[in-house]
């Protein structure tokens, strides 16, 4: 006779022809397991699946049924064996917060750069302006997820996502009319820099950078509109624009730098910038950049670093001696010369990780140098404490000591793991190029990531990439 199913909390029991069915419920409901038992050893276990899916639903499971292992149980029991016999549905996060900017983003306008290498200013506006008040950012808010469903058939509410604040920078304030929406606070250049939107003034200086200025650093963005000159610094956080040259001269930028003239010296210039740099032609200077370099004219004797790209239109466009490295993309006309001079061209670099190794180098050597003033320290109070010399503060010391000196092959180790993932992933971007539209001369090397190529015979219009890891050459044509 069916006996209706005893349920508790977590479990639940039914019994049909002389076997007992129990359901183990996990505690949110999630899984069941089903146990059988025989209760009666002359009787034959005998059920179909729809007997054994009537079972089920008796003993309260009716979502997430495995069918499979419900068609293995009409022909083959494990008794006083868990098998699992359903699995819920979970509920899923929603999308998390974000923000829409309300704003043109100002590091996504580049000056008109004609064939020449000309940089039209008047047409430049790299600065986005805003106005006290002027809404900057609108809060998307989070969404629910979909929801989930127990084995028992209880819905389960969905996740809603994570919450996000504004990207409130300097100079600007949640609305005090709408807590969804971000405005400026004061008039000048807004920016959107490490997900946060800021205001900065622009300061202009309407003649060179030399004695009568002194070194310039400044939190919002310059306006330079002469020449910076030879053992001058200018460092801004926001954008830099300087009318005419650069001579030997430090320039960083937590934005773009563009530069109308040239970048020409002995050696001693560099330019850093977070984003772009724009100038007209390079001569034995340095340019870091975190995006893209542009250049108009030649590149020679330079050492250049862009996160992206190095692209270069103008019809003066050659690379001629020094390094040129881009993370994913260089662009121009010739490589090397007719001289055969030395001229290093390579893809498949990324600033960050680059950055991120010589930190782990830096943390490396300290961890070794901490390493070596403790083996000294302990030297000295081992052997007081051979000779029972030690007092209280002093055995302390030393234990702490041990710890420390114990501690750092483990840091070492961890951060030589790190250096060599860093370095695998340097080595993941197969899709780094190097067009050429000219003439590629012998004495050039090509590398992409660690992979590199000596130019031994003239090539013109040519690609450079990566193809079963070697890098192959592909031409006009073919």
């Amino acid at each position: 006779m069916n006996q209706v199913a005893q349920k508790t909390k977590r479990t639940a029991s039914v019994e049909r022809k002389s076997f007992r069915f129990s359901a183990n419920f996990s505690a949110d409901e999630m899984i069941a397991h089903l146990v059988i038992e025989q209760l009666n050893p002359n009787d034959t276990y005998s059920f179909d699946t729809s007997e054994l899916m009537e079972i089920l639903n008796s003993l309260g499971i009716v979502f997430g049924i495995n069918n499979d292992q419900l068609d293995k149980l009409t022909t083959d029991v494990f008794l006083q064996k868990p098998i699992e016999i359903a699995r819920g549905r979970q509920p899923e996060p929603g999308q998390d917060a974000g923000f829409e900017l309300l704003f043109e983003v100002a590091n996504t306008k580049a000056p008109v750069q004609g064939d020449d290498g000309y940089i039209d200013y008047k047409n430049l506006s790299l600065i986005s302006n805003a106005n006290a008040g002027q809404p900057l950012a609108k809060k998307i808010p989070a969404a629910l997820g979909a929801p989930g469903m127990t084995v028992t058939g209880v819905e389960v509410p969905g996740k809603i996502g994570k919450d996000r604040a504004l990207p409130k920078g300097t100079n600007t304030e949640v609305s005090p009319d709408n807590p969804d929406l971000l405005i400026a606070s004061k008039d000048g250049s807004v920016t959107f820099s490490n997900n946060l939107v800021s205001i900065d003034n622009v300061y202009k200086i309407n003649s060179d950078v030399d004695t009568s200025t002194g070194n310039l650093d400044f939190v919002g963005s310059l306006k330079i509109a002469g020449t910076v000159h030879a053992g001058f610094k200018v460092k801004a956080a926001g954008n830099i624009e300087i009318g005419k040259n650069i001579e030997d001269a430090e320039v960083i930028s937590g934005g773009s730098v563009v530069a109308a003239g040239g970048f020409v010296g002995s050696g001693k210039g560099k330019i850093t910038a977070t984003e772009d740099v724009f100038a007209k032609y390079v001569e034995n200077q340095v340019i870091e950049a975190g995006h893209d370099v542009n250049i108009g004219g030649g590149v020679m004797n330079a050492q250049i670093l862009a996160g992206n790209a190095v692209i270069m239109k103008g019809r003066k466009a050659v690379i001629v001696g020094g390094s040129v490295t881009a993370a994913n993309l260089i662009e121009a006309i010739d490589l090397g010369s007719e001289l055969g001079t030395p001229t290093l061209v390579r893809v498949g670099y990324n600033i960050k990780l680059l950055n991120e190794i010589k930190e782990i180098e830096k943390e490396i050597k300290r961890l070794q140098e901490d390493n070596e003033k403790i083996q000294k320290v302990m030297y000295s109070l081992v052997r007081l404490e051979l000779d029972n010399r030690l007092n209280d503060s002093q055995k302390d010391a030393l234990k702490k000591l041990k710890l420390q000196q114990f501690a750092i092959p483990q840091q070492c180790e961890s951060l030589a793991q790190k250096k060599t993932a860093l370095f695998v992933k340097m080595n993941e971007n197969k899709k780094a190029k190097i067009n050429v539209r000219g003439t590629v001369f012998p004495g050039t090397i090509i590398q992409i990531g660690m992979l590199k190529k000596e130019i031994e015979k003239i090539i013109t219009n040519c690609t450079f990439s990566v193809a079963r890891d070697q890098v192959v050459v592909s031409t006009s044509g073919h």
